[in-house]
């Protein structure tokens, strides 16, 4: 029985002995790997290019659950010839969290379950000078490597990007907080894109971009997921007074004072499709109670260069488009245009405005038109109502613009006819109708108005005393009411309308108007079969 004790003492102690040396052995192995991979990083750090500088305060590492993290990493990119900053990002904590060493060992392949970046500052200096080739290749050279990040998060940034040339910003925004789920590299001959996410949420504050070298864009609050987007107190707004703008131009050019209450998109998808080019669709795209003043100097060099039909802008587009329909909620635009050194601008307003677009797109196939729908209340409290459409696919750019307009008195034009042309107006349109039928070069009008006492009253060179006999003369041409047709409207009976190509769609359509109109009073009132 002692005998029996003793041999089952003995096999304990060898069984201790053994765990005390393979517990050991492992420990030793625990530190010595922790050991390795601090050297290594270490190593890591020392060896990146030269252009590139990493430093941190500490780092903690976990070679058990495979953990890596990083406190206060600065890191700053330089340029390879000039040696000037090019990025720098300064974080709070930078952490790796469950690399799955299996996956490395056996596939080659990164498998991490989340990536978090803490309160990052970026400030990045744009180098226009740089093709954007140059940066496309940076994401392919990075997407190499079959990876994996389960959960991918990046809190409290805030972003610069400054130009490289005089150091004014470019971008901006504060607060910036995204999460992505499922970031996977994508396979090379099924997407445009490096990589793939599943689902991602982003929301920002106080953005600011530099739209062009005249106009920056400001956004209150953005907040985005994987189907919907919202954006919060939009506005785009010209960087210089009227004044200041018109001094600084070589050509005429509009100044913007944009503001939207939000934009929202639902439905909305990347196309990332290797056999086209990227693109971007959404069922619906909202602005709700948009504000728009444009205003144009005249009396600066006209801008000659050539002005494309929506149609060929939207065919043209190097990106796919396919937005299902367009919609402006409570819409205010007012258009001014200076044409004389010593009278104040003219204006032209549309309130109340309502407006559906459907099909803005270049994907669809042929036949299928893009469609517009505009209600609004011309000059304060003249009804309008426009039906406009046109086919993208067509290269002749053939389109249809039907309008109804309401009671108008002549004298609400008189705001925009008399400091611009000299002229003002007397008397009402009682009710017109027209129908432009057109392409990018003609187009003819089919226009009838019924109106009552109109007098066009021509101005001497003061813009306010009446010049009576120019005056007399236009009138005698002037048909002075409707009541005399049948119907009580007058039809015109127009030749074809030339576009001129320098100027914009608006303005062909004033062409016609005016060329419809024109004949309506002028001619006997009727339209020859």
């Amino acid at each position: 029985m002692n005998l029996y004790l003793y041999k089952m003492t003995s096999k304990r102690k060898k069984i201790g002995l053994i765990f005390i040396i393979v517990f050991g052995l492992a420990l030793a192995g625990f530190f010595y790997a922790k050991h390795v991979v601090h050297t290594k990083f270490d190593t890591f750090v020392e060896n990146l290019p030269k252009h590139i500088d990493l430093q941190y305060d500490s780092k903690e590492v976990d070679i058990l659950f495979g953990n890596l993290k990083i406190i206060k990493p600065l890191l700053t990119i330089r340029g390879k010839v000039t040696n000037e900053i090019n990025a720098q990002i300064k974080l709070e904590t930078f952490e790796i969290n469950d690399i799955s060493y299996w996956e490395l060992y056996n596939n080659d392949a990164i498998d991490i379950e989340s990536v978090i970046i803490s309160q990052p500052n970026i400030i990045y200096y744009h180098n226009k000078q740089v093709e954007g080739q140059s940066y496309n290749d940076i994401f392919k050279d990075g997407a190499k490597k079959t990876f994996r990040i389960g959960n991918l998060e990046i809190n409290e940034a805030n972003v610069e990007v400054l130009n490289v040339e005089n150091d004014s910003l470019i971008f901006s925004s504060e607060n910036l907080n995204i999460q992505l789920s499922s970031v996977a590299s994508s396979e090379p001959s099924n997407s445009n894109l490096p990589f793939v996410v599943e689902d991602f949420l982003l929301n920002s504050s106080n953005l600011k971009y530099q739209v062009s070298a005249y106009e920056n864009l400001f956004i209150n609050q953005i907040d985005i997921d994987t189907d919907n987007s919202k954006f919060s107190e939009v506005s785009l707004q010209t960087k210089y007074s009227k004044e200041e703008l018109s001094k600084l131009i070589e050509v005429e050019r509009d100044h913007f004072d944009l503001s939207v209450v939000s934009v929202e998109i639902k439905n909305q998808a990347l196309v990332t499709k290797k056999e086209s080019p990227i693109g971007f669709k959404a069922s619906d795209v909202i602005f709700n109670t948009l504000n728009l003043n444009i205003y144009r100097d005249k009396l600066v060099v006209d801008d000659f260069n050539h002005k494309s039909l929506y149609s060929k802008m939207l065919r043209e587009l190097n990106f796919s488009l396919d937005l299902s329909n367009v919609f402006i909620n409570n819409g205010l635009i007012v258009y001014e245009e200076k044409v004389k050194a010593d009278n104040n601008a003219g204006k032209l307003e549309f309130s109340n405005l309502d407006a559906k677009i459907n099909n803005v797109s270049n994907t669809y196939k042929i036949g299928n038109k893009t469609t517009i729908d505009i209600t609004a209340n011309f000059m304060e409290n003249t009804p309008l109502k426009v039906d406009w459409n046109f086919d993208v696919n067509d290269v002749n750019d053939t389109f249809i613009f039907k309008a109804d307009l309401g009671n108008l008195k002549a004298d609400h034009l008189n705001q925009f006819m008399q400091p611009n042309l000299n002229i003002k107006l007397e008397g009402e349109l009682l009710k017109t109708y027209f129908t432009v039928g057109g392409n990018a070069n003609t187009s003819t009008v089919n226009l009838k108005t019924d109106y009552d006492q109109f007098d066009v009253v021509i101005l001497k060179e003061d813009g306010k005393e009446k010049n009576k006999f120019l005056s007399g003369l236009v009138n005698l041409f002037i048909s002075k009411d409707s009541k005399d047709d049948s119907n009580d409207f007058r039809e015109s009976d127009t030749e074809t309308v030339e576009r001129d190509k320098t100027k914009s769609v608006f303005n062909f359509v004033w062409k016609n108007a005016r060329a419809g109109l024109l004949s309506a009073m002028v001619g006997d009132g009727e339209k020859d079969d």
